[in-house]
């Protein structure tokens, strides 16, 4: 075996350990969608509040009620951790609305043990708010308004000023509640119809391209593959294992190395630092990947439109992009749903969706969204779509490589939870690739995933607080 060989197989395994070690420490982690599951709660709770809706039972039959939410809310904080002590403030708050005072005081109670600072200043003004007979303390508005937010600040505002006989401000505060619950219901319908209907257009177009392809073969007019690439399997080995070797040594060694200068001067703690770092990250790593690429297949004279593929133009692109978007709808929720249920709310997440569910300005969600809806796309398709997909359909059969690609582009997300849905993700981005014979089309299916994602996140959490 030859010296190069050698150091590529001692890569693979490196980066085989390291791929392993992440997607196990992930399963030891809850799942994102958690959080998300429960700002849909949160959601909910502001959407019930609206009386256009009807009565208390009208209410609770379209958008749920209050023991809903605490069941959930009881599932995600099934093991207490310091990260979650704000969640198990909600809590209170939610017995304490059900009637069930006693378990919000005990809750609040155990809490004010471990809770240091802003937080548990907090949880002694709502423990003053419900206990017997009430306590008041003089912090108690600014503090709610600091440390609550939506449905959650509203209750205890309520309480507060009940408590202080303060008519004039309990008017202003049910109005604008009744205000913030329409928008709020607004919010829910749209997030929940919009994938319903995306769905039944993707299973139309299903059913549509089935009856293309069995209408084919019976003509005997299959559509053929990509052309083959001139490149044969240790290139792409070389090229896939080294780039994994670069994503883990920026991301473990040269990064963190930064980030530790960096926060001598300024800590990485908010969500603008946090982005910036996030962005100078991958834009790292997707320069040392195409940097690579380029160096691997400069010895075949192929420049990057040369083997890409681009057919159809921009016009071709947009047509398989959206469509093929629809078409992934249905089967990724599906996916998501099935990894949900065999997980148990375990197997971690997308470390920027805790990012994007922190941030309240402007700057952050553009930076964010130029992430990911434009660089990840432009990038990840080049590599799994334009080089390791056309560089396996060239050797094996069609759906398996399709399925192989999917399944690495899910691991490289080095998440267990994502696993799943990002295999079937990746196996339709191929599969509109191949049917398109246009990158652009991947690239565009890309990038409407990413920022459906971003903009649901953005709906469930409120946004910017001027902007929903």
């Amino acid at each position: 075996m030859s010296l190069k060989r050698l150091v590529l197989a001692a890569l693979s395994v490196l980066v085989a350990a390291l791929i392993t070690v992440s997607l196990v420490g992930s399963y030891l982690e809850p799942q994102t969608q958690g959080q998300i599951n429960l700002l849909q709660t949160d959601l909910s709770l502001q959407a019930r509040e609206w009386q256009g809706l009807g009565d208390a039972t009208t209410r609770d039959r379209l958008v749920g009620n209050v023991q809903g939410a605490i069941t959930a809310y009881e599932e995600v904080l099934a093991t207490p951790t310091p990260q979650n002590q704000p969640l198990r403030l909600q809590l209170g708050l939610l017995y304490a609305e059900a009637g069930q005072r006693d378990r919000a005081l005990d809750t609040w109670q155990r809490l004010i043990n471990e809770a240091q600072g802003a937080t548990r200043r907090t949880v002694e003004v709502l423990l003053g708010l419900w206990a017997d007979p009430p306590q008041l303390l003089p912090e108690a508005e600014p503090l709610i308004k600091n440390a609550l937010q939506g449905w959650f600040r509203d209750r205890a505002l309520k309480r507060l000023y009940e408590l202080q006989q303060r008519p004039d401000a309990l008017t202003a505060l049910l109005s604008a509640e009744q205000d913030r619950a329409q928008a709020a219901f607004y919010r829910l319908v749209l997030i929940g119809t919009t994938p319903l209907l995306g769905s039944l257009i993707g299973i139309a177009l299903w059913i549509v391209w089935l009856y293309q392809h069995l209408r084919r073969r019976h003509q005997g007019n299959t559509l053929p593959p990509l052309t083959a690439v001139a490149w044969g399997w240790e290139t792409l080995w070389a090229g896939m294992v080294i780039w994994f070797a670069l994503f883990f040594a920026v991301s473990l060694l040269l990064m963190p190395l930064v980030r530790s200068l960096i926060g001598v001067v300024l800590p990485l703690r908010s969500a603008i630092a946090q982005t910036l770092y996030a962005l100078v990250n991958y834009g790292m790593i997707m320069a040392a990947g195409l940097g690579w690429l380029w160096y691997c297949l400069r010895p075949f004279g192929k420049r990057p439109a040369d083997w890409l593929c681009w057919q159809g133009g921009l016009g071709g692109a947009v047509r398989w992009g959206v469509g093929g978007y629809l078409a992934a709808l249905p089967l990724v929720l599906l996916s998501s749903l099935i990894s949900q249920a065999l997980l148990k709310n375990q197997g971690g997440g997308n470390p920027l969706l805790e990012i994007i569910l922190q941030s309240r300005d402007y700057t952050t969600f553009a930076l964010l969204y130029v992430m990911v809806a434009m660089m990840a796309p432009f990038f990840e398709e080049i590599l799994f779509r334009g080089f390791f997909f056309r560089s396996v359909q060239s050797y094996l059969p069609l759906g398996t490589a399709m399925g192989m690609t999917g399944l690495l582009f899910a691991i490289a997300h080095l998440n267990l939870a994502d696993l799943l849905p990002l295999t079937v993700l990746g196996t339709v981005l191929s599969y509109i690739y191949w049917r398109s014979q246009n990158i652009g089309a991947a690239m565009i299916l890309h990038s409407l995933w990413n920022s459906g994602s971003f903009l649901g996140l953005l709906l469930l959490s409120g946004g910017t607080e001027a902007g929903f």
